[in-house]
């Protein structure tokens, strides 16, 4: 399963990128002893990879530095955590993941100190809006309404994966069969979304309408799936993967929503700072270091050539 997280009261119900990502590489980040576990219980903190992959400065990116991280020399960054291999803690209790591990370089790069604020998912874009943090990230899928009212950097491409428990006989073909079925994912994410406008079309087809449970990180959602509360986890493809990976037969992939499309850091719209975080970014993927950083992840199929800012064309 997830690795655990520390629990911040009861969780209560309370989200979110390809078929072909994450999957090949993930071998080398399996859990010891899943295999050993009974249903829904949860394993010893995940073992993260351990290469420290760094990146030296570079002046003509400071320079274009907004005055107000140049004086300050930090970026503060919003973490949405709970989705390994994305954003989560590892055994030592310290905040890891692909995700992390690219802010870390690109601020590097950039010659500022990285300052990470562990949140929830649903707080990202308002707490952007309301310009509490420079950057946000949490495994966040580009679409053009988030361009709408944020600024996004493509880091990574992938789409939403179905998981199962191992024993179960479902298939997702199309939102129509989540009708009258209960799906786990997380809060204030494009999944909720989704499902609440299909609603009308189960009802249409006369059947019951998706009961949707929404957890405050990918580890209660995949509980509730392993423990039966929920027939299915919906999430991004880099998180499923890695979950039905180490989850050995007892969860698996049952389908996909959604194009391959980008998922990204997040800025506030229109600020000064995401041309230059951009830039970082791109200068990673340039020299090797950005391919070095997903492949240690095992994310190598979904790597970009490019970490475009506003890609368009993203309908979902």
């Amino acid at each position: 399963m997830f690795s655990p997280l520390p629990r911040h009261g009861t969780r209560q119900p309370v989200r979110h990128p390809a078929w072909h990502v994450a999957r090949r590489g993930l071998a080398t980040l399996l859990l010891a002893g899943v295999a050993a576990l009974p249903l829904g219980a949860r394993p010893a903190a995940a073992q993260t990879p351990t290469a420290t992959i760094s990146a030296a400065p570079v002046p003509e990116l400071i320079r274009q530095l907004p005055a107000r991280l140049a004086e300050n020399k930090t970026m503060t960054v919003a973490i949405a955590l709970g989705s390994p291999p994305d954003d989560f803690r590892d055994e030592k209790g310290e905040v890891a993941g692909w995700e992390i591990d690219i802010l870390r370089a690109a601020s590097e790069v950039l010659g500022l100190k990285l300052e990470l604020r562990p949140t929830t998912f649903d707080t990202l874009i308002p707490g952007l809006q309301a310009k509490r943090f420079d950057a946000a990230t949490g495994q966040m899928g580009i679409s053009d309404v988030r361009l709408k009212v944020l600024d996004m950097i493509g880091t990574l491409l992938g789409n939403e994966l179905f998981a199962a428990r191992g024993d179960s006989d479902i298939k997702v073909d199309s939102l129509d069969d989540l009708c009258g079925r209960t799906v786990a994912t997380t809060r204030g994410s494009r999944e909720i979304e989704f499902a609440e406008g299909h609603q009308a079309r189960c009802k249409e087809l006369g059947k019951p309408a998706i009961n949707m449970l929404a957890f405050n990180d990918g580890n209660g959602a995949a509980e509730s799936l392993m423990s039966r509360r929920a027939d299915l986890l919906w999430l991004g493809s880099t998180a499923v993967s890695y979950f039905t990976a180490q989850s050995h037969g007892r969860a698996k992939v049952v389908g996909h929503y959604t194009d391959t499309s980008y998922i990204g850091i997040a800025l506030p719209k229109g600020s000064d700072f995401s041309a230059p975080l951009q830039a970082a970014v791109q200068h990673l993927v340039a020299d090797g270091t950005y391919r070095k950083i997903v492949e240690k992840w095992g994310l190598g199929e979904g790597a970009v050539r490019e970490a475009p800012l506003n890609p368009t064309g993203t309908p979902r």
